[in-house]
This record gives C-alpha cells, structure tokens and sequence, in this order.
C-alpha cells in the first residue's frame, strides 16, 4: 500500500499509461471520497502489511483466511480494543472484496473471520466514552465567555469557540462533522432552524436546533453571535467556523485537529477531566435526550447513527441504575 493514486491536482501531468498501471489496491483506496475513511482505511491496510511482513502485491493477493486470524489475534495481544480490531477487520475486508471481485484474489480471506463484539452490541451504555453531567456541560459552554486565562483570546475567538462548543453539545455532532458545515447550512426550514450537516459515509444529515420564533436558543443565538461579529454570515458559501489570527478572520476553515484542539483546550479551562473529548459532547447528548424520555428511533436520526444498538451503547443515563432490579430485593 505505499503506492497510492495521484492527487486530482496533478492528473494533467501524468502519462495515460501511468494511470493504467495503478494497482488494485490503490484505485480501491482511491474511490473513496470521504477522506476521513480513505485515511482510516490507509492506516488499517498499511498496519496489515508491516504487521504480516508483506512486501509485494503478489504476497498480498496469496493471504489466507489463517494469515487474518492470525492478525486479529495479533491486534488483541497489543490491546487494541475490540471496536478498532472490527474496523480494522472490515478495512481489510473492504480491500479483498475489490480485489476478488477483479480476480486477483480467489476468494476474500476476511469472510468468515469472526469479528470481537463490536460498541453497540453490548447493550445500553456498553459505550466506553464519558458523558458530561448538565453542571460539567454548563461550565464547559461557559469558559470561551470567562476570564480563565491570562492572555484573554479575542472577542471573535471567543465567540467562534463558544459556537463551536454549543454545535457540539446541542446536536451530538462527531468530531469531524463542524468543520464541513458551510454558513448555508444553517437555514429555515419549516418553521424550524436546523443545520445541514455532511455526516459518515458522505450522507446528509438535517438536524433541527430551534423553533423558528425561539430567542432563546443557547446553540443558535451562539453561532448568530459569531457569524454577526466575524462579518461573514451573508456569505453562504463560506466555511462555517473560520481561523482566527490576531483577532481576525483568516477565510480559512479550520482543520479538525484545530477542533479537536479547542475543545481539548476548554475541557482543561472548565477543570474537567483529561478523559473528555469531542466525541464525549456525543455521548453527553445521547445521554441528556434518553433522559429527558425522547424516543431512540429519534435520538438515533439526529445523530445519524445506522443501528439503534449503537444509539444506546452511547446512553450513559442514570435513569437504568435506578431502575435496576437489584435495588428492590431484600434476603
């Protein structure tokens, strides 16, 4: 897997006979549109290779079904958790499914190879991701606003993260998902404010986040605050959440490690544990809605998750420790 398509930049300058001699397992890696999965799947293939020593695309297309097994086994021993050695295992599978599809391969050593219990199928709250109590949620969406530090950021800084932070917690978004929002994407629609987001597996996903005569809202007011202040909210095209550089607004998105660095920075700031992450505003959100009785067939659309199962490992509700039957036996 060190060989890997041209980027579309240089396409002019490559030789059509080139573009014929791309390997199999290339173009598969390819043909992925989602970056975030072409990247995951690049690692999990090239981790293969190094792993079982593999060199060559000959040695690649003679794997077995015991060369997998093996591998698995392999990933356990390092501990990986069960939820990546799946992802892993479907990467690989993903690849030999192209390549026995194109008859370099006989058969797909993956198929068959049983999978460790996946996050999901371990029942409600089997997720291993911390969710944020409503004190913990409030002090976080309050630090871009509180004087924590001592070089205070900008006003637009402190705006932007304060949006940035809101999205997160008002609408269970995965880490990658603000980043791709463009100042378009927050529209009426129906009487309702929602935000149009570009979820997994390159699907749209519609979220709505306010009634339309709400003044309410903390997550709309929070991103109209900013986009207000930073200038840019007629301009629909625009990237969403934009960088800041001395107080100012770059045009530039900002990348997801930036995101992923923010909200990291004002875990620290509300005094939080180093355990919170942005996947964490997930499962806070999640948790949060059980809560508050809403239906999982509806959680599980607004955060676009494909199975309810994985709906509810998030759930790390209270709500079933008080109901444990445990609670009411007397001996």
């Amino acid at each position: 897997m060190t060989e890997l398509i041209p980027s579309s930049e240089s396409l002019s300058k490559i030789d059509h006979r080139q573009l014929q001699s791309v390997s199999a397992e290339s173009l598969w890696l390819a043909n992925f549109t989602s970056l975030n999965t072409r990247e995951s799947y690049r690692r999990a293939v090239a981790k293969f290779t190094v792993d079982m020593g593999i060199t060559s695309s000959d040695a690649l297309y003679s794997v077995t079904q015991a060369h997998v097994v093996a591998w698995r086994e392999h990933l356990r021993s390092e501990g990986m958790s069960n939820a990546s050695v799946s992802q892993h295992l479907s990467a690989l599978s993903s690849m030999y499914k192209v390549l026995t599809d194109k008859q370099l391969c006989a058969f797909n050593p993956v198929s068959g190879v049983l999978r460790p219990n996946e996050r999901g199928k371990g029942g409600v709250g089997s997720g291993k991701t911390p969710a944020l109590t409503s004190r913990q949620v409030h002090r976080l969406l309050q630090a871009p606003l509180s004087l924590y530090e001592v070089r205070k950021p900008s006003e637009l800084q402190r705006l932007r993260d304060h949006a940035v932070l809101a999205l997160y917690l008002y609408t269970g978004a995965r880490c990658s998902e603000p980043g791709k929002l463009k100042v378009k994407d927050l529209m009426l629609d129906r009487g309702y404010w929602v935000v149009r987001m570009k979820i997994k597996g390159e699907k749209t996903n519609i979220v709505a986040i306010a009634e339309e005569d709400d003044q309410d809202n903390e997550c709309l007011n929070a991103i109209r605050d900013y986009l207000d202040f930073s200038g840019h909210g007629s301009d629909a095209n625009a990237p969403l959440f934009r960088a800041v550089k001395h107080g100012r607004n770059t045009g530039e998105p900002l990348s997801r490690i930036a995101f992923y660095n923010l909200f990291k920075k004002y875990v620290r700031l509300a005094g939080l544990p180093d355990t919170i992450t942005p996947h964490s505003a997930r499962s806070t959100f999640i948790t949060q809605a059980y809560e508050l009785g809403m239906m999982g067939e509806d959680i599980q659309r607004t955060v676009g998750h494909s199975s309810i199962t994985t709906t509810e490992a998030y759930n790390q509700s209270k709500r079933r420790l008080r109901k444990s039957a445990s609670l009411g036996l007397r001996y």
